[in-house]
């Protein structure tokens, strides 16, 4: 298996991941509201509550958000490396294969010349 494609299962993985997270940090959040909802304490104690848990909740969302932000360019990052990389090999290979062709050019016509003036 190449490495590109061990990076696009790894993607993939990571990205499974992702959604398995936001389903149970949504389940949370909705069990979390419920609870509160239906627990036995006055409108003031619930909306107290209701407010903590929401900036809790909502902080730790960001914190995940930034996450994964920061490990999408980290991804990208290394991808942009690893496209560099191929593009240098590239580049190396065709300069190489140029310089062959040009030697065996060189090399047909030395040969043809000498036939030729043979042949004369």
């Amino acid at each position: 298996m190449a490495n590109s494609e061990k990076e696009i299962q790894i993607y993939k993985s990571e990205s499974n991941a992702s959604g398995i997270i936001i389903a149970l940090f949504s389940g949370i959040v909705i069990g979390g509201a419920l609870g509160i909802l239906f627990a036995p304490k006055s409108g003031k104690e619930t909306r107290k509550e209701i407010v903590e848990k929401g900036t809790e909740i909502y902080e730790k969302g960001k914190d995940n958000i930034e996450t994964m932000v920061e490990k999408s360019k980290e991804f990208v990052e290394k991808s942009k490396e690893k496209v560099d990389e191929a593009m240098k090999t590239v580049t190396t290979k065709v300069e190489d294969a140029k310089q062959k062709i040009d030697e065996v050019v060189s090399e047909v016509k030395t040969k043809a010349k000498k036939t030729e003036d043979k042949l004369s």
